[in-house]
């Protein structure tokens, strides 16, 4: 099992539950061969919401020399003692792992993600069976915002989370732009985190599932329906489906030709 060397920098979104802090705290101090060095944004006064929150952790360790992970972690996620030591030794089988991700397990120790699958217009977790789990590390289209271990490398060179996206998405658009960078995105099935699936907010909560609801659409906009290049673009109006189609058949054909 590897041990690193450096710190592991932890990014913590904080929003009213000290207890479960304490815990997921209490668990990143039991890491074996790893130290980390923490930093928790405190959403319960100002609450600046999850996307932003992770961009000020990083911002504070990722262009750093100190540092060659951050590990961006949900206040109740607990990780076992081995998963940073097996994070990082994913991580360390390519300098092209641009983010890593543990198996998370529900209290009853079902897994609950193990990659993940569609992203929109819900974001679908894959599952297994224990027995079932993959022996070495495999792709996943995009990870869970819940325990990510992103690489400082990779950060300085696509930038930071898209806070168009304030609490959801930005996980998945986040994975895609490394993905569409050549960075990859793989899940260690030997690193395991605890945390349930419906631990990160309340549906009974009105503005946040407004907020949720705006995330998904600029989400949509960004990476399905094209609307957001037709916003930005001096020719964007005039880009509909036909016309995208047309131009893309003549581009096909002068490849075809040259």
């Amino acid at each position: 099992m590897s041990v690193e060397t450096k710190k592991v920098a932890v990014v913590i979104p904080h929003f009213h539950a000290r207890e479960a802090l304490a815990v997921s705290m209490e668990c990143l101090q039991k890491q074996n061969g790893v130290e980390v060095d923490i930093f928790v944004h405190d959403n319960s006064e100002n609450n600046v919401l999850f996307t932003r929150a992770i961009n000020i952790g990083l911002r504070r360790f990722a262009f750093s020399s100190d540092y060659d992970f951050v590990l961006v972690l949900n206040q109740d996620a607990n990780l076992h003692p081995d998963c940073l030591s097996q994070l990082i030794e994913v991580m360390n089988q390519g300098v092209d792992v641009g983010i890593c991700a543990p198996i998370a397990l529900s209290s009853d120790k079902s897994i609950n993600w193990a990659g993940s699958a569609e992203a929109f217009p819900w974001g679908r977790h894959i599952s297994y069976n224990l027995t079932q789990l993959p022996k070495i590390p495999f792709e996943t289209y995009w990870v869970n915002g819940a325990c990510m271990l992103l690489r400082t490398a990779m950060i300085r060179e696509i930038g930071l989370f898209d806070e168009n996206m304030r609490f959801i998405c930005s996980d998945a658009d986040y994975s895609f732009t490394a993905r569409s960078r050549g960075w990859r995105c793989l899940v260690a099935p030997k690193a395991f985190v605890e945390h349930e699936l419906a631990g990160s907010a309340s549906t009974q909560n009105t503005w946040l599932n407004k907020i949720k609801l705006e995330d998904q659409l600029y989400f949509a906009k960004k990476w399905i329906t094209g609307d957001l290049y037709r916003h930005l673009a001096l020719e964007g109006q005039k880009l509909t489906s036909d016309n995208i189609e047309k131009i893309l058949l003549e581009m096909q054909q002068l490849i075809t030709i040259n």
